[in-house]
């Protein structure tokens, strides 16, 4: 037999509070209804639009394209930085707790989360070399942050 293991290291579940279950998938099954999995499911996979050539996270993009262009002179990357930098702990606003100050679960959320947008990225735009990327301090966003690109 031969075990292909998750995006999510299995034994983060070690970290949890309180675990519902054996694995992750079974602690899911445990505490997310279908909306909560529904909602999910757009956020690893967002709707993605493309403005002037930008390829952009629609939720962050507010429509004013021509004012970060002169913003930041027209660089591409700096554009599509500025648009889809996101701190993770804006992820949690209303549903903060203490998961979100473990460090261990953080980091581990960060790169899920950069695994999926890689893939969503890769599937639409195949010719392209996008970047998705974990730094802190991304864009003048505070603390962990993801940002996408292109090279």
């Amino acid at each position: 037999m031969k075990i292909f293991p998750s995006v999510a290291d299995a034994s983060i579940l070690e970290q949890f509070q309180s675990p519902l279950g054996k694995t992750l998938m079974n602690h899911a099954f445990n505490t997310c209804g279908i909306e909560q999995h529904l909602a999910v499911a757009s956020v690893l996979c967002p709707e993605i639009i493309e403005v002037k050539g930008y390829i952009l996270i629609s939720e962050f993009y507010n429509g004013n394209i021509d004012r970060i262009e002169n913003q930041f002179d027209f660089d591409r990357k700096k554009i599509e930085q500025f648009i889809n930098s996101w701190s993770l702990g804006d992820f949690f606003l209303l549903s903060r707790d203490e998961s979100v100050e473990n460090e261990i679960l953080f980091e581990q959320f960060g790169k899920v989360l950069q695994h999926f947008w890689r893939m969503r990225f890769n599937e639409l735009f195949p010719n392209r070399e996008i970047i998705v990327e974990l730094g802190y301090g991304v864009m003048g966003e505070n603390g962990l942050t993801i940002t996408v690109y292109q090279k």
